[in-house]
């Protein structure tokens, strides 16, 4: 089992997780589906899809969020943040609280967005995490390779 720290103050941020591999984008296997609510009239669900199931973890070796930057070959905008981010169940933050510049928090109809970057804070004020939790897209808690301490 395996509990996330704040770097700052070394306050937990996580409960007791266990790590499993990273689901593919490009597959629906190992993904965590909570069982599907009806959609309303504009296509909102309250239970939408979740990458990780509670108290599980992983760890993403790829760049992500913000800066973006031109894919040359693509042509498309590309996530250049940091790498090895800690993938989590949006559930599974323990005091975090909105990160205190309202412009972090954006988002649209349903929840924050993470498009400019962490959007969560420790209760010391370290900027920690991104939550991704609007309706359009899929739902995690990304913690920051450099915000956090593993403690096995």
């Amino acid at each position: 089992m395996t509990v996330f720290r704040c770097r700052g103050c070394r306050r937990a941020v996580t409960p007791a997780v266990i790590e499993r591999p990273l689901p593919d984008p490009d597959t629906d296997d190992g993904w965590y589906r909570p069982v599907a609510g009806a959609a309303d009239a504009k296509g909102h669900t309250d239970r939408p899809i979740v990458r990780m199931a509670p108290g599980t973890f992983a760890v993403d070796p790829d760049p992500s969020g913000p800066p973006y930057v031109l894919d040359d070959s693509s042509g498309l905008l590309v996530e250049s943040g940091p790498s090895r981010t800690v993938v989590l169940n949006p559930g599974d933050g323990i005091g975090l609280e909105e990160h205190p510049d309202p412009a972090m928090r954006r988002g649209y109809c349903c929840g924050m967005d993470g498009e400019w970057g962490p959007n969560l804070v420790c209760a010391c004020g370290a900027v920690i995490a991104t939550v991704y939790s609007d309706c359009y897209q899929i739902q995690e808690l990304r913690l920051q390779p450099g915000a956090v301490e593993r403690c096995d």
